[in-house]
């Protein structure tokens, strides 16, 4: 002959079940069971499980809360939530009311931080390989003498990206040589050098 047992930590329910917090809080409502509390952990009764482990078969069968009819009287109250202690949090006294809700939901909120990171991560790498993607010599070539006969002014960073590095000169001189374009310093565009863009031609050469 087996003793029942009256008193059951609402904490081991979980891995009882098999279940996240929120998902027992919920269980622990439409089963209208109200656990009982010493200190800051939670109890139920030896009936009160039996009910808990009815309504999970009932769940097993794909059926849901709604259609779900408790055996035992007990009103469920939001005072009833004060009594569920799922763990012994080294930040929880006597006196806290735990926040089943936000704490329930943890590991949803991690997994969708975690989804997000990849995401990040694969936006970085994307990002990254088209860096590593050079423009050809005929489209860069071609957007320098865009900006030559616009007589448009480049920032250092801009003219990097196109030629894919940065422009320098030497002290006392103004124009940096790349291939046959020459790039003049302008003043500035905000913080950055402004280069001007010019074609160097044979006739400059001789």
């Amino acid at each position: 002959m087996t003793q029942e047992i009256d008193k059951i930590p609402v904490k081991d329910l979980q891995t009882r079940y098999n279940i996240g917090r929120t998902a027992l809080y919920e269980r622990i409502k439409h089963a209208n069971i109200k656990p009982s509390k010493e200190g800051t952990r939670s109890f139920i009764s030896g009936e009160q499980l039996k009910e808990l482990d009815r309504l999970n078969d009932y769940l097993m069968t794909g059926r849901t809360f709604e259609d779900f009819e408790p055996l035992l009287t007990e009103e469920f109250t939001e005072d009833s939530q004060e009594t569920i202690s799922l763990d012994s949090s080294p930040n929880s006294s006597p006196n806290s009311s735990p926040d089943v809700h936000r704490t329930g939901s943890w590991e949803a909120e991690r997994e969708a931080l975690e989804v997000l990171i990849d995401a990040i991560a694969s936006g970085i790498e994307r990002a990254n390989i088209n860096k590593m993607q050079p423009l050809s010599p005929i489209e860069y070539m071609h957007q320098l003498k865009i900006a030559a006969q616009e007589q448009w002014l480049l920032t250092t960073s801009e003219v990097r990206e196109l030629i894919k590095v940065k422009p320098h000169t030497r002290k006392g001189e103004d124009t940096y040589r790349r291939g046959s374009w020459l790039f003049v310093k302008s003043g500035k565009i905000g913080r950055e050098t402004a280069w001007r863009v010019e074609q160097e031609t044979g006739d400059k050469r001789r």
